[in-house]
Parts: C-alpha cells; structure tokens; sequence
C-alpha cells in the first residue's frame, strides 16, 4: 500500500502499484511522470496546486514539479494551466543566468497536469518538448505577478470552482499521450449492450485516470447492469467522492440501493440530489417510485407532482402516477394520466396494457381487450399481458379463451403466480375443482402469502367436503389476513359440518365482530346458536341478518 504524500491533507492508503492517489490525485512517492520525473516528495501547497520534488531520471537532475490538484480542477483550468506552462517554457528559454530558475518542462499524466523548474546550469541546458499539444492554442499575456520570487511568473494559476474533467477533453488528452481512449470503448461497448467489455475498459480508464468521475460513473452503472449492485456501490461511491455535488450520482446511488433493498439509504441519497439541485427531475422521480414501492402512495403522488411540474414531457412519470393511482382504485384520474403517457410516448407496450387494466376495472372489457391485443402485438413474448388479456377474457365469461390465454402466459413465464390463480378461478367456474385446487397449489408454490388463493382453495375443499383440508387452508389465509371476513365465515361452516359447534360459533363471532353489516355471517350464527340449543340467539340473529338485508335493499332501490 502507498500512502499519499500529503499526509496532512489527504493521507490516503492506496493499493499497490498505484501512480496516483485515489483520493486527491497526486502522484505517490517513487512513480513515474512521462516515465521520465520520479517523484521524490512533498513541498507544500497553495490554491488548488501542489509542489513536489522529483528526479529527472533522464539527467540525473533534482527538479520541482508544480501540477494542478487533480480533484478541484476542471478541464479548462487544466487546459489554462497548460498554455501558462508553455508560454513559461518559451521564456525560460531566454534565461540563462546561472543558478536562476526556469521552467524547463511541462505536460500531462493520467489526471495530472503539471510543469517542471530546474536550477539552470547554463543556457544549453534548457529543455524543449519535442512533440506538440493540440489543446493548446496560442499564448495569453500572463496574469499578473504575485507569487514568491522563486516561481516563474508563469506559474500563476487562474483557479475556477471544482468541477470534473468531460469526456471529450479526457480523450483528447489520452490520444495526446498515445493511449486508447478506453473511456470511449467503454461507452461504446456499453451501448452495444456488451457490459463485460465495457467493465473491462472501465476498469482500464479508472486505473490510468483516477480521480475521472466519468469513468466511475459507467463503471457503477456496467457493474449495475451485471447484477454486481455491491461493487456498483463502491464504483458510485468514488465519484460522488470526487464530485459531491452531483445529483446525478446521488440518484444513480439510489438506483443501487433500491437493488439491494436498502430503502433508508435509497431515500437519503434522492435527499442529497435534491439539495444539490432542488429540479433534478429524475432525483423526484425516483423518490416517487421508491415511495410507491415503499407503500407510501399519496406522499409518492406528490413526488411525481414535483417532477412532472418541472418537466411534463416525462411518459415514465406519468406512467408511474397511472400506476400509482390504479393502486389505490382511483381509476378515472389513473386513466388521465395514461392517457397524458400516451400522448408523449405510443411505443411502448406497457402503457396500452395499464390502460386496458382501468379499463377493465371501469366495466369496460371488450375496450380494454382491444388494448391487450394492440400490446401484444408490440410484445409477443411479455407473459404479463398475455395474463391481463386472459383476465379480460375471465371478466367476459369466455372462460375457454381466457383458460388458453393463462396458459401462453405461463408458457412463457411459470413463475406467474396471479396467472396460475386465475386459471384456478377459471376452471372452478368450469367445474373442473381437481384442476382447479391443482392450480391454486401451483400459485401458492410461487406466492405462498397469495391469501386469496388459500381462501379459494378452502372454499373449494368445502364444497368437495374435504373440511379438515379446508380448515387448514382457511387458516393460511387468515394469518396472512386477520380481518378476512369471508375466511372467518367459510371456516365456521368447515367445523359447523365437522360437528364442532363451539368453534364454528367461535369463528362466525369474529366474522360478525369485524364485519356487524354482513348479513351472512349472521344467519350462519344463527343457524349454529340454534343446533347449540341457544333458540332466542338464535331468533335474535335471524333478525338482525334479516334487517340488515331490508336495509340493503333499500338503499339500492334509492339510487
């Protein structure tokens, strides 16, 4: 391990064999700039340079090495530094008194821009670069002087607000060096969707520029897309090391976190991204999809809100408030927004098939089987709407169709719990129980908390008269959902025709405590009061299961 030469100021362990630290981007003691300086140690620094001694290996000379501080610098200011050096060099060159100093050399190394003083020896001793740097332009008068007498004028900096390098003045400068620009081959591999290659070209970039917030950046967002979401972390974690300020990283962060399920930190880097710019519009909306996947519904509507305020071209956010809003059977504004989705962005299956969703739970089948045909079209191969089309199928009674559609659905994706119920459903409503409870069995191996499934299933072993069966189906379902009223019931008919009395009753009391407007758990009560001998609570319930039905129908004849 190197330890950086600024001890005080930085101090950072590095792994071996590096050349620059990995924090503030100086080069460690003993390496190489331009194969040529080796660095012997640290002088000091002063607004964002710093000034090193080293040894010109190709003279055997000491030298000072003044470079520009690789974290704070910007790619203008490395390229000012850069003309600075060269007009300094030329001037240099016209002194020669002996024991003055001069700058003899300048350039760029990995993330370091630097020049080279020397003590001058004699006039013939003076150094010129052999080879020509297309990022300089023609020289600018000096700044004004303020610096010890020892600094050559030109060493004064123009020093900017911290910033980070951007690809094209990273590649101009690699393919200046005679290195391949292994950021552009990663971006390029990355966009062919060859992530390995890419990783390996990142990695290249990262080792040869350290402190390029560019290349972390796509190294966490390859490592992300093959599925290493802790090394993503740590990629992403060295750039917002080197650029804090960023939003962008903050919500790539976030978009980890939310892979490993790690909603506290998830939330808290949308916090950072929004206080470093308040209209990052991807930092509220993926507050908004966290919160709705944290079940945080209206306070994700508001996110979305913010974000869609700031940039109502967003299909994605209005996609997700149309999702959000479904949620919670809101379905005419749902349907609004899909349809504002919609009008921005046609191509792109799942809209056509959240809108056939609403349309479905607005009673409108045969529109939204319109829909799921039009989005399978776009998407053959999506079990998913393969499912929602056989449940349009379901809500028409074309049980035949619908059954054939769960089917293509699971074809291409066994693992879909909510299409294995249906089918459930569907071939209950056919009569064929065997496969249907075969098929509930078949959801709940995917989805063992499916609570509706256990309770289908229960009923259906009622029915077949398979009580105990049932009663243990019954209980899956309520300890996935206590208040399950309709469990509650069906449970009290399984013991009622098990003969347990006492705790069919017991069963049918939780079902009228939680539910005292439900008129069949009464006259079910009733019925068992009646075989336990208990007549006038038993007459008393009939009553009151037969009032609450009046009452019922009298409100429905009053719409």
């Amino acid at each position: 391990m190197g330890m950086c030469l600024d001890v005080e100021g930085c101090g950072f362990e590095n792994r071996a064999n590096a050349r620059f630290c990995a924090r503030c981007g100086i080069p460690l003691g003993a390496s190489l700039l331009q194969k040529r300086y080796e660095i012997v140690d640290f002088i000091g620094k002063d607004r964002g340079t710093v000034t090193l001694r080293a040894i010109d290996r190709t003279r055997e000379l000491s030298v000072t090495i003044r470079a520009l501080t690789p974290r704070g610098a910007t790619a203008q200011e490395q390229e000012d530094f850069l003309q600075d050096a060269e007009l300094a060099v030329a001037l240099s060159a016209r002194v020669d008194d002996p024991g003055s100093i001069r700058v003899t050399d300048y350039g760029k190394d990995g993330p370091l821009v630097f020049l080279v003083k020397s003590e001058s020896a004699s006039p013939s001793s003076t150094l010129v670069r052999q080879e020509s740097n297309p990022l300089f332009r023609s020289p600018l008068p000096l700044p004004g002087k303020g610096v010890d007498e020892e600094e050559a004028a030109a060493t004064q900096l123009r020093i900017m607000i911290p910033s980070y390098v951007e690809n094209a003045q990273a590649a101009s400068a690699q393919k200046e060096m005679g290195q391949p620009d292994w950021l552009a081959q990663g971006n390029l591999a990355y966009e062919r969707g060859n992530y390995e290659e890419a990783l390996q070209a990142y990695e290249e970039a990262t080792a040869l520029d350290v402190v390029s917030v560019e290349a972390w950046r796509s190294k966490g967002a390859t490592l992300l897309c093959l599925g290493r979401a802790e090394e993503a972390l740590l990629a992403y974690d060295h750039a917002i090391s080197l650029y804090p300020k960023d939003p962008e990283l903050w919500t790539a962060r976030a978009n980890v976190l939310r892979e490993l399920r790690r909603p506290d930190e998830e939330m808290y880097c949308y916090d950072q991204a929004l206080a470093h710019d308040p209209d990052y519009v991807y930092a509220w909306s993926g507050r908004g999809m966290a919160l709705a996947e944290q079940n945080q519904p209206e306070e994700a509507l508001l996110a979305f809100d913010r974000a869609l305020l700031i940039d109502p071209r967003q299909s994605i956010v209005w996609q997700a408030m149309g999702d959000t809003l479904y949620s919670l059977h809101r379905y005419e504004e749902a349907l609004i927004a899909i349809d504002r989705a919609l009008a921005l962005d046609q191509s792109r299956a799942s809209l056509w098939d959240t809108k056939g969703n609403i349309l479905r739970r607005l009673g409108q089948a045969e529109q939204a089987l319109a829909l799921h045909e039009h989005a399978i079209q776009m998407d053959e191969q999506n079990a998913t709407l393969w499912f929602d089309k056989g449940n349009d199928l379901r809500e028409l009674r074309r049980y035949g169709e619908a059954l054939n559609d769960y089917d293509h659905a699971l074809a291409l994706d066994p693992t879909l719990a909510g299409a294995w119920y249906n089918r459930g459903n569907v071939l209950a409503a056919l009569h064929m129980y065997e496969d249907a409870l075969a098929s509930y069995d078949q959801a709940l191996t995917y989805d063992d908390g499916l609570t509706s499934a256990w309770y289908n299933k229960g009923s259906l072993l009622h029915e077949l008269q398979r009580h105990e069966e049932a009663l243990v189906a019954f209980d899956r379902a309520l300890a996935g959902d206590v208040h399950y009223i309709p469990a509650w019931n069906n449970k009290g008919l399984s013991l009622f025709a098990l003969g347990r009395m006492d705790e069919a009753l017991a069963a049918l009391d939780q079902a009228t405590s939680f539910a005292p407007e439900e008129p069949d758990a009464w006259y079910n009560k009733a019925v068992v009061l009646e075989k336990l001998g208990r007549k006038q609570e038993a007459i008393s319930c009939h009553e009151w299961a037969s009032s609450l039905e009046q009452r019922a129908r009298s409100a429905r004849s009053s719409q």
